[in-house]
């Protein structure tokens, strides 16, 4: 886990740092738990795509940390609620957007190869390019 704080302190333009297990230490949102309590009493509005947008933002505001370790950062698990169709969410911009002003810790659950995440399985999930993001896989 010494690479973390090498890449925090880094001069990359992006903090990403994708993992499939828990990293000690952190606080984790689970992002499928929060947005479903969120948005299950506005599923059938219209605006749900750009509603969900909006409480994916909150939600995430509330979520940051502070870590003598890793400073100012987020980490998110339980992703899969982000790629329903009908939320319209940019998976690449939310992850731009995070990891640009602290460290995003994304909790990955699914298969990770050469600068591409594959949300379930490389076969039949979905396929999330990261190569212009700076990031570590740990």
């Amino acid at each position: 886990m010494t690479k973390i704080p090498s890449f925090i302190n880094s001069q990359a333009r992006n903090k990403l740092v994708i993992h499939d297990k828990e990293v000690f230490g952190l606080e984790y949102l689970d992002v499928g738990r929060s947005l479903a309590n969120k948005i299950k009493s506005i599923t059938s509005d219209t605006r749900l795509g750009m509603k969900s947008i909006n409480l994916i933002e909150e939600i995430f505001s509330d979520a940051k940390k502070e870590s003598d370790l890793y400073g100012r950062y987020l980490a998110i698990y339980n992703l899969g609620i982000l790629f329903e169709n009908d939320l319209k969410i940019d998976f690449i911009h939310l992850l731009t957007k995070y990891s640009f002003t602290e460290t995003l810790f994304v909790k990955w659950e699914g298969e990770i190869e050469d600068g591409i995440l594959y949300f379930l399985t490389k076969e039949k999930g979905q396929k999330i390019d990261i190569k212009n993001l700076s990031h570590i896989v740990i």
